[in-house]
């Protein structure tokens, strides 16, 4: 008997349920065996009314227990794979918890006010002005085939152009796949398809005249405005709901902005260049001491 009250197992065992039961009495419950998955009935309607949306029905009882398995499923997994460490270093998951993260910090600022929207477009009246707009032909050089002699080229099917209106500009210049003639648009449309030089070039010009050399992206031009319809301003009225959109949207990523601000003067940020070690630092930045919760 002496024999077995000397055994370090049993003093281990008789330690252990010491333990246990200290816990129980002061708990008043067994220490948990496992994480708790609770699937509660805002959940399940949640998985019901999904169903029903999919498939355009109510789900049967045994389709719903199986939509509360497969969600308990996820559920094992998804806790599983996280204690695994298998969420980290994985673009995806990251992005999706930004964008959770972000989503946390929209709607700070609270309803937008009658002032607020004058203000804001007051501020950015350009943005929402129509634009002006022009109808616009061009006749194509491409200086790789003229070379030398360009400007006699070009200057001779300026003068014929100006000298006879009714002249088919298309039997001038070199063959290209650039539109010759270009209806109803924005000096921005101009810019992205010839560059800003020619679009530059095209809001000077006069209109019903041909003249150049117009410089492009691909070349040089001459170009004739046969119609320019200038800027007009909006009214708030008009374009009200484009000014309540974009003052939301920069309401929201202001607060966005400001949420990370708050959250990100909780770390301490080293950065090191590659290769160099810790000779590379190149910039450490302290979180503000703060007092234990």
């Amino acid at each position: 008997m002496k024999r077995i009250l000397a055994e370090p197992l049993l003093h281990f065992v008789v330690l252990g349920v010491g333990l246990f039961v200290l816990h129980r009495f002061i708990t008043g419950e067994a220490p948990s065996v496992g994480d708790e998955i609770v699937v509660d009935a805002p959940r399940v309607a949640a998985l019901a009314e999904q169903f029903e949306r999919s498939w355009r029905r109510a789900p049967t009882a045994t389709e719903l227990d199986g939509l509360v398995e497969s969600y308990v499923r996820d559920e094992v997994l998804y806790r599983e794979g996280v204690a695994l460490g298998l969420d980290r270093d994985d673009a995806v998951i990251r992005s999706r918890i930004r964008l959770k993260m972000e989503v946390i910090g929209d709607g700070a600022a609270g309803e937008i006010t009658e002032a607020q929207v004058k203000a804001w477009f007051d501020a950015h009246r350009s943005r929402y002005a129509k634009p002006a707009y022009y109808d616009v032909r061009q006749v194509f050089f491409d200086p790789a085939k003229h070379r030398a002699a360009r400007d006699v080229t070009v200057d001779d099917a300026l003068r014929r152009l100006q000298s006879d209106p009714d002249l088919d500009f298309g039997t001038l210049g070199d063959q290209t796949l650039l539109p010759g003639a270009l209806e109803g648009v924005t000096q921005s449309d101009l810019a992205s398809q010839f560059g800003e030089a020619f679009a530059a070039g095209a809001a000077q010009a006069p209109v019903g005249r041909w003249l150049g050399p117009v410089k492009s992206a691909y070349g040089e031009h001459l170009v004739r405005v046969d119609l320019r319809e200038e800027e007009e301003a909006a009214e708030l009225s008009q374009v009200r709901e484009a000014v309540e959109r974009d003052l939301r949207y920069a309401r929201d990523q202001q607060a966005r902005d400001a949420h990370y601000q708050e959250l990100r003067a909780r770390y301490t940020v080293r950065v090191e260049m590659p290769g160099a070690g810790a000779a590379a630092i190149v910039a450490e930045q302290r979180a503000p001491h703060r007092a234990a919760p």
